[in-house]
């Protein structure tokens, strides 16, 4: 049976059940109309289908292909309402943060920053955002979205080592520059996605085409293959039953709504606009998160793997491969030196009775950098390497804290220094997760209430004597101490 002749019998035999008596739906009589339509049936089932929120339907096997007819009753029809309503009010929140719901973050880190950001104003929500996400888009996890995300899809073949470069020039002091090269980039990945002949449509349309695409396939992928009524395939059915769907049309909807939003219209505290950088009429795109514009590149990479259905792009983060690691350990050693510039900067102003110019990029995020690295060098890595540890730095992508593991034959130290004992109770509560001791520079202040509830040593590091490789694991006041 040809597939046209197929799918013009399941479409009568859909239409027949729609007026059928749904709250007593009877299998045999459906069995029968499919006979009618001469299609020989081998199984017919009522059951849930979907792979995140269930439909319940009736399914049809047969020797040609199989499809699935909804049931629809009241309770049916409720329950897509309380799920469409709840996953459009997170959508709002994202809208909010400028952002989409997002690929390889666990749900734990996303519930945590929804319900933190809910009932702020747009402007506190995405401070909390970048908050939260400065512990989640690290340096290491932007090295793995470049080297090993995005490397699988041909659309970003050419901006792979754009995306590298700016990466690296980034921590390297030249931030205006790298977000510059990278927001086109966005568009010119988009396009490559779509067919030829589609390169003279409008932006957006490009953008509609092609989460379209993805979106329809990953419909396919929720009703296992088989033949559903086309309005159970839209995004409008399946915002709140798929999460790829919704992961795809919320990102579709950031485009719109923020990157691509019209200078004039966009009022957003993210900052990440295409318009504003285009016409220069702004230098807010300046302060754009270099992490967002690395995220997103990958994302249009997991939009083309299911546009094109290959597979390309991984949907749990990968672990990280040396490739990653090399990346990750360059962007290191480019801001360490950075930070050493800045120093030199800061005394030869200073000598001349000035004050560093401030750039638009830069807060003061770089000199606090450059003054931790400074004393973590001073006051905790060569002490530790004076007790018998190897040190290798494992975090410099804030200028609130770094992290360094310690290692040696008797096991591993994992030790957090904080810019100032007044940082944030959630910091302190972030860190303690993979930290054995969390120190911070100069004298104590407050600290029993900022370190509230924290169960691993917290101190000043100059007061602080890190055991001794050899003994540490045993049984000594040293290993106690932590």
């Amino acid at each position: 049976m040809e597939r046209k002749t197929l799918e013009c019998a399941f479409s009568g035999i859909w239409a027949r059940f729609k007026k059928s008596n749904q709250d007593k739906v009877n299998l045999e009589e459906i069995e029968s109309w499919a006979m009618s339509k001469g299609l020989v049936v081998s199984e017919i089932v009522r059951k849930d289908v979907g792979r995140f929120g269930k439909t319940d339907c009736v399914v049809i096997h047969t020797e040609h292909g199989s499809a699935c007819f909804p049931v629809i009753t009241e309770a049916s029809r409720e329950d897509w309402i309380k799920r469409n309503e709840s996953y459009s009010k997170v959508a709002a929140i994202w809208k909010k943060l400028e952002w989409f719901s997002p690929f390889w973050i666990c749900r734990e880190n996303v519930t945590t920053i929804l319900n933190d950001c809910e009932h702020r104003t747009a402007e506190d929500a995405i401070m909390l955002f970048n908050y939260h996400t400065s512990t989640i888009y690290s340096l290491p996890f932007e090295a793995v979205c470049i080297e090993q995300i995005m490397v699988g899809a041909s659309c970003l073949a050419d901006i792979r080592p754009l995306a590298r470069e700016a990466y690296l020039a980034f921590y390297a002091g030249y931030k205006s520059a790298s977000i510059a090269a990278l927001i086109p980039a966005i568009e010119g990945a988009i396009s490559k996605i779509l067919p030829k002949k589609s390169q003279s449509l409008a932006t957006m349309d490009r953008v509609n085409k092609a989460v379209a695409g993805a979106i329809s396939n990953a419909a396919e992928l929720h009703f296992e293959g088989m033949w559903t009524p086309r309005d159970y395939k839209t995004t409008e059915y399946l915002f709140g039953m798929d999460e790829m769907v919704f992961a795809f049309e919320t990102f579709r909807r950031w485009l719109q709504d923020s990157f691509y939003s019209n200078t004039d219209e966009y009022k957003g505290a993210a900052r990440l606009n295409r318009h504003l950088f285009a016409h220069g009429l702004s230098p807010e795109w300046q302060q754009a998160n270099l992490s967002r514009l690395i995220v997103a590149l990958s994302t249009v990479g997991v939009i083309e793997s299911w546009y094109r259905q290959d597979n390309s792009a991984p949907l749990l983060f990968p672990t990280m491969n040396k490739d990653s690691e090399l990346l990750w350990q360059q962007a290191i050693l480019h801001g360490s030196a950075q930070m050493i510039i800045k120093l030199t900067e800061e005394k030869h102003y200073h000598q001349n009775g000035r004050l560093v110019p401030v750039v638009p990029t830069d807060d003061g995020a770089t000199l606090r950098k450059a003054l931790l690295m400074k004393d973590c060098i001073n006051d905790l890595v060569r002490p530790l390497r004076c007790a018998g540890w190897a040190v290798e730095f494992t975090d410099v992508s804030s200028d609130l804290y770094l992290k360094v593991l310690a290692q040696s034959k008797q096991g591993v130290l994992n030790v957090a220094l904080l810019y100032s004992c007044g940082s944030d109770n959630s910091l302190y509560k972030e860190l303690e997760k993979d930290c054995d001791a969390i120190l911070y520079r100069g004298g104590p202040y407050l600290q029993e209430q900022f370190a509230r509830g924290v169960k691993v040593h917290v101190g000043p590091v100059a007061g602080w004597q890190p055991p001794l490789a050899i003994n540490y694991g045993k049984e000594s006041p040293d290993a106690a101490s932590l």
